[in-house]
C-alpha cells in the first residue's frame, strides 16, 4: 500500500473518531432524498366513454355516444375516488328512466352533470357531451357539451 492511501485512511477514521454521532458509510450512488414539498398545484380528471347507449327519445331510438369527464377536489382522500363505473351506471338509470320524452338533448345534459356532481362529493367539476347518431327523422349528427362546477366546497356526500 501507498504512503498517501494509508494516510487517507487514517485521516478518515481520525475525523470519525473525533466527531461524536459520525458514522462511516460507504455508498456508490447517492441516498435520495424525499421531498414531502410539491411545487405547483395538482389537478386530476379522469373521463370515459359509453359507447352505443340505446335510447328511446323524442319519439325515436337513438343511438348515443356519451363522454363523461370530471375534475377531482384539490386534497381528495383515496375514500372520496369514485369508481367510474358508479357513475355511469347513474347516467345509464337516469337516461333509462328519464322522465320527459320531449326535453332537448340540452336539457337531458343538464341533469346527467347535476346528479353526479350532487351524488360525487370529491368530483368539482363534470363534462358530459352527448353525440347523437342521425336517425331516418334527423339525417344529422348532434351534441350537446355540458360543464357544471361546483359553486362552493364539497358540501354534498355520496348516497
Amino acid at each position: 500500500m501507498s504512503l498517501k492511501f494509508i494516510i487517507r485512511i487514517f485521516v478518515v477514521l481520525a475525523f470519525v473518531a473525533i466527531v461524536p454521532g459520525s458514522s462511516l458509510v460507504y455508498s456508490q450512488t447517492p441516498e435520495p432524498r424525499v421531498s414531502t414539498r410539491i411545487a405547483g398545484s395538482l389537478v386530476e380528471e379522469f373521463s370515459f366513454l359509453i359507447k352505443d347507449f340505446r335510447m328511446d327519445h323524442q319519439g325515436q331510438a337513438n343511438n348515443l355516444n356519451i363522454s363523461i369527464s370530471y375534475r377531482y377536489a384539490a386534497n381528495i382522500t383515496k375514500a372520496e375516488y369514485p369508481d367510474f363505473r358508479w357513475l355511469a351506471k347513474d347516467v345509464e338509470t337516469l337516461l333509462n328512466d328519464y322522465p320527459n320524452e320531449d326535453d332537448y338533448w340540452e336539457i337531458v345534459n343538464k341533469q346527467i352533470t347535476a346528479v353526479l356532481l350532487k351524488k360525487y362529493a370529491g368530483i368539482v367539476s363534470v363534462t358530459c357531451e352527448i353525440k347523437v347518431d342521425p336517425t331516418s327523422v334527423v339525417p344529422y349528427t348532434r351534441s350537446s357539451r355540458v360543464t357544471r362546477e361546483r359553486s362552493s366546497g364539497r358540501s354534498s356526500r355520496k348516497s
